[in-house]
């Protein structure tokens, strides 16, 4: 393993109704744990799978109806994300969801929650309600008792989704991403060099801790 002597940063592109990004969240997690010396920056980065959806979002079946989605194909998809979330203290329950949110909203949840230093735990709360729960996290009621779950006052959180505070950095996050030819999520940007995308596997996640730090540390053309 690399001395941790230099700083990391963490940027990790997610959406709040990726199942993937829940695994790769929950790996990250442990990835973390093994590198816990160098106390990673880890920011949370926007990104909407489903952009143009109503601001209610739409029924699930309906939805995929609509896409023609091969149910077969996503019945077999959740069985394996039901198995390597269980391993991940995941409880995946598709059956439960009804609806397909617009992200919106919950994201510009998270960016409250960043600016009170927990966007983290927000994620996660949303998350375990959407998957765990079938919440419908596109709900402005919803929204606002899950951030009371951790801590945040009601009439602030309300404040922000209505207001849409933190909205301009959701839609710079977007373009952002767009620009670094981003297509699909989870993406961990390490130190703004080093990227891997999918639910990777924590030690593929160490892994790439190491290499940014390491890459940190050696001397610059011209210096």
């Amino acid at each position: 393993m690399v001395p941790m002597t230099q700083a990391l940063r963490i940027d990790v592109y997610a959406d709040t109704v990726c199942p993937w990004c829940y695994l790769g969240k929950r790996r990250l997690a442990v990835a973390l744990a093994a590198r816990a010396p160098l106390a990673p920056r880890v920011i949370w980065r926007p990104f909407e799978l489903h952009p143009d959806l109503p601001v209610d979002g739409v029924d699930r079946d309906s939805y995929l109806a609509a896409r023609a989605v091969d149910r077969a194909a996503l019945e077999r998809a959740h069985h394996t994300l039901v198995d390597l979330g269980r391993a991940q203290g995941i409880e995946f329950r598709f059956d439960r969801i009804e609806r397909v949110p617009n992200t919106r909203r919950s994201h510009l949840l998270v960016a409250l929650a960043a600016r009170r230093d927990c966007a983290d735990a927000m994620l996660e709360r949303l998350m375990s309600a959407y998957f765990g729960e079938g919440a419908d996290i596109g709900d402005f009621d919803t929204l606002v008792a899950l951030a009371a779950d951790i801590g945040l006052e009601a009439r602030e959180a309300r404040r922000a989704i209505t207001l849409r505070h933190g909205q301009d950095a959701i839609i710079a996050a977007q373009r952002h991403a767009a620009s670094l030819g981003l297509t699909g999520v989870p993406t961990f940007v390490f130190n703004g060099e080093y990227a891997l995308s999918g639910a990777q596997e924590p030690a593929a996640l160490a892994g790439a801790m190491d290499e940014a730090v390491a890459a940190s540390a050696e001397p610059r053309d011209g210096t």
